[in-house]
Parts: C-alpha cells; sequence; structure tokens
C-alpha cells in the first residue's frame, strides 16, 4: 500500500528526519512510538506534504512521488489518497457537525450533494453522533469534535488514514470513546498510520510498532517482538513503565 524511502527533513540546519524507510502492507494498522521530539508527527506530516520533505520517495498504490521534486498536481493527487486526524480536531467552526463532514466530499471527491450527505449521515451513525448532526463545533465535547474529525477522515474513502496523538487534547474519560472507534476502524480492515502516547493500545491494536528517536528508526517489529522481546536499550528505557504493567 505504502512505501516510505530515505525521507528527511530539515528545519534551517537542525535535521529532524534522517532517511527514514518504512512499509505499510494493505490493512495494517502501524503506530509511530517515542518521546516528544523525536520526529514522529513531523514524519507523520511529510507523507501527506502537510510538510514537505527535503529528499526521499513515497509510493503509495501504484504512484511514486519524489517528495522534492512534485509538482502542485502530483503533490494534490498523493494527498487525495491519504486523510489525516489531527489532535486538535482541525473542525470549521462556522459549519456544523455534518456540514464538516460534507465538505471534502463535495471540493474533493467531486459529490452530489445528494451522495455526500447520504455518506455523511451514515457516518454520522457510525460514530454515534447522529443526534448531534446540526450542532456547530463549539456545541461539542472535545470527544465528539473528535469523532467528527474521524468521519470526515473515513468520508474520503482514502488509501492511507494518519492520526497524530488523536486522544492527546481529550479529557481523561473521552479517550476510552475515541479508542474505542479506532479500534472498530482498524478491524474493518482500514490502512493506519498513528502517533500515539496509549501504549496498552497501540500493543493492542498494532500490527507493527516502529520506536523513534532523534529523527531516526532505532527498532520496529511486532507488538510482541517490540514491547516483550526488545532489542534496543533505548526502546526498552523507554517502555519500561508499560512493560513493568504488563508483568504484573
Amino acid at each position: 500500500m505504502m512505501e516510505v524511502r530515505n525521507i528527511h527533513k530539515r528545519f534551517g540546519k537542525q535535521e529532524v528526519l534522517k532517511g527514514i524507510d518504512m512499509d505499510v502492507a494493505k490493512g495494517e494498522v502501524v503506530t509511530l512510538l517515542g518521546p516528544s521530539g523525536s520526529g514522529k508527527t513531523t514524519f507523520l506530516r511529510c507523507l501527506n506534504f502537510l510538510e514537505r520533505a527535503d529528499e526521499g520517495s513515497i509510493l503509495l498504490g501504484e504512484t511514486e512521488t519524489i517528495v522534492n521534486k512534485a509538482n502542485p498536481k502530483e503533490i494534490l493527487a498523493h494527498q487525495r489518497q491519504t486523510a489525516m486526524v489531527f489532535q486538535n480536531y482541525a473542525l470549521f467552526h462556522n459549519k456544523t457537525a455534518r456540514e464538516n463532514i460534507v465538505m471534502p466530499l463535495l471540493l474533493t471527491k467531486k459529490r452530489t450533494k445528494q451522495e455526500a450527505y447520504e455518506v455523511a449521515d451514515a457516518l454520522l451513525e457510525q460514530v454515534g453522533l447522529t443526534e448531534r448532526k446540526d450542532f456547530y463545533p463549539s456545541q461539542l465535547s472535545g470527544g465528539q469534535q473528535q469523532r467528527i474529525g474521524i468521519a470526515r477522515a473515513l468520508a474520503l474513502n482514502p488509501k492511507v488514514i494518519l492520526f497524530d496523538e488523536p486522544t492527546s487534547a481529550l479529557d481523561p474519560e473521552l479517550v476510552g470513546q475515541t479508542l474505542t472507534l479506532l479500534r472498530d476502524i482498524a478491524e474493518t480492515g482500514a490502512t493506519m498510520v498513528l502517533v500515539t502516547h496509549e501504549m496498552k493500545f497501540a500493543y493492542e491494536v498494532s500490527d507493527k510498532i516502529i520506536f523513534m528517536e532523534n529523527g531516526q528508526i532505532v527498532e520496529q517489529g511486532t507488538p510482541k517482538a517490540v514491547f516483550e522481546q526488545t532489542k534496543e536499550e533505548r526502546t526498552k528505557a523507554f517502555l519500561a513503565r508499560f512493560t513493568t504493567q504488563m508483568a504484573k
């Protein structure tokens, strides 16, 4: 589904990504772990050109994009195959929940209004917010706003959905609701790349774990391999609290 090769990203003199390679199979859930500042979010943003990497290539489906040579048309074609769920929801505050889902369908997918509203209504039911469809973001809780953001991403039927710490801005009691929804999406066979600090969720849902630090991949493998058979001392130190809890 996605092959990422030799991604480099610099901000001025600081190199924040130092040659990242990643493979994501169709229907796979890949989770990026690592301390703050390790480059996880920057890497995620480079995957759909919210940030343009300085070097490397991304093969998505059958289309390869050379990141530093891509023109606007090529970037748009790539972005139409991905969707991003942000930690701060990124909803249009002057649009209702339903309209937030409908807008990208009209603008990006060129659906008719009837088709767009039918898709939106089905997704609102899926995320449990049918009764809130005419509410504005300011009238919704953080968890409800995040579910609308997830529904908007699903509406685009992307090849890959990217999640940037989707629970980090939520109150603790709302985290579980969002994680349950993400589990449900994973079980449908969606291809997902996530950045998260929810270790239990990452262990239970992921097909592959990638641990990053200082703009590089330190270790990767199945959840069992990374959490229980850790090869690198840095990974072991990062996961120490969680693996101790698992052992109890």
